[in-house]
């Protein structure tokens, strides 16, 4: 029987903010790229709302999240000396814009 990646007992996955704005295609992609993508989309829809909307409406979206996810996933797994660090901080450290890309 397989198990289904995700939190470990004892822990609580965090929920996608207010996910009826996303198409389902799009919904669906960002609850499937686990913890990291859907704190990005978090993050950008609390604190970009108006450029989150554009890049649905202008269908960008889709590719700003894959590259901000790959980008996001790789300072984080080169950054393994710096585990005393929260995620976030590891971003900014390393010099990726936490924000959507302006449209």
């Amino acid at each position: 029987m397989d198990e289904q990646a995700g939190p470990k007992e004892g822990e609580k996955m965090q929920s996608l903010y207010n996910p009826d704005i996303y198409p389902d295609g799009i919904r669906e992609m960002i609850c499937e790229s686990g913890e990291t993508g859907i704190g990005i989309a978090n993050r950008w829809m609390t604190g970009w709302p108006k450029r989150v909307v554009k890049l649905l409406v202008e269908d960008m979206y889709e590719g700003a999240f894959q590259y901000q996810l790959l980008q996001e996933q790789d300072v984080i797994a080169r950054a393994s000396n710096l585990s005393h660090l929260a995620p976030m901080e590891i971003i900014v450290m390393s010099g990726l814009n936490p924000e959507p890309p302006e449209v």
